[in-house]
């Protein structure tokens, strides 16, 4: 295990439970990720939270899986209700980090189930729509599992 650094201001912390509640609840998150060749690599993805593992998808090659494929270490980043205050230069936000181990789904129970999820997280249900679009896409996507291995939130709610 890691040892992680802990959260500098713990008057803003969050329980690991509300951490939870805020990701699973998040529109969309960052997902960042080191290449062979050093270089980090950053970018927005749609997740879904099921117990202990994230999940996003993703095309079948790329950046992000060539990274994956080469440091299965990442972090995952969300951000919510940011709100800029000028006159105190400061932000209310909610904001939750996590570190976990990511790897690309192979077997094709988990991941027809991972894209159900995520089809009833953003659409509200598993429409037909949406499971004729997994039908047909699934062997065009990849789906990632983010073990979690750490998360923690912060939160500046007031002024």
């Amino acid at each position: 295990m890691t040892d992680f650094r802990e959260i500098r201001r713990r008057d803003r912390a969050l329980t690991e439970e509300q951490a939870r509640e805020i990701l699973a609840g998040a529109e969309h998150g960052v997902l960042a990720t080191l290449g062979a060749d050093g270089w980090p690599y950053a970018i927005p993805v749609n997740h879904v939270l099921s117990g202990s593992v994230l999940y996003i998808h993703c095309a079948v090659e790329g950046h992000k899986l060539e990274n994956i494929a080469h440091e299965e270490r990442v972090s995952f980043c969300i951000v919510t209700g940011a709100k800029v205050l000028p006159a105190t230069l400061s932000t209310l936000y909610e904001s939750v980090v996590v570190f976990g181990r990511a790897a690309l789904v192979t077997d094709p129970a988990e991941k027809r189930r991972a894209l159900e999820l995520l089809a009833v997280r953003f659409c509200g249900s598993l429409t037909p729509e949406a499971e004729q679009t997994i039908a047909a896409s699934a062997a065009q996507a990849a789906v990632v599992r983010i073990h979690l291995e750490r998360i923690t939130g912060k939160a500046h709610r007031s002024a």
